[in-house]
């Protein structure tokens, strides 16, 4: 099927338009994603870094043992819910870019679905032109039949 043929269908450029914007949806969202996890890593490496400079401390300096170990366990906390946030906000990024896929998939079901409908109803107006002229050329040949039979009447002499 020829896209270019149901251009001006409505429904077609509906779809068309949705598919246009889910696809922005998706190179937006993947970009996104891209960035967001550098960025996340990002924020995620200071944490990391306060665990490892806190364990050193706590190891050198046993007089302080209580209080750099409770700063030790803050900077571990903060670590974890970073790590616990930044995964799931990748997840629900790839959970939205996987719905725009689906998106995308469900709208040019619809899209080809619109074509074979209006293919076939390109077909019942062909099938209809055909009977038409069939039905015109059997009324021609009628009248020729009936013209023809009238000329050999008066030809013959049995004009009534």
């Amino acid at each position: 099927m020829v896209d270019s043929e149901y251009s001006h269908d409505k429904k077609v450029e509906k779809v068309d338009a949705d598919i246009r914007t889910f696809k922005t949806d998706l190179q937006r969202e993947e970009m996104e994603l891209e960035g967001l996890e550098s960025k996340l890593d990002a924020e995620l490496a200071p944490h990391a870094a306060a665990v490892s400079s806190k364990r050193e401390a706590y190891e050198s300096l046993r007089s302080r043992l209580k209080s750099v170990e409770q700063e030790w366990r803050d900077a571990e906390r903060k670590y974890e819910e970073q790590l616990k946030r930044r995964n799931k906000t990748a997840s629900d990024k790839k959970k939205t870019i996987e719905v725009l896929k689906t998106r995308i998939k469900d709208a040019e079901k619809v899209k080809e679905k619109r074509f074979r409908e209006l293919d076939k109803e390109k077909e019942r107006l062909v099938e209809r032109a055909k009977k038409d002229k069939a039905r015109e050329m059997e009324e021609q040949k009628a009248r020729e039949i009936d013209r023809v039979e009238e000329e050999k009447r008066r030809e013959l002499g049995l004009d009534k």
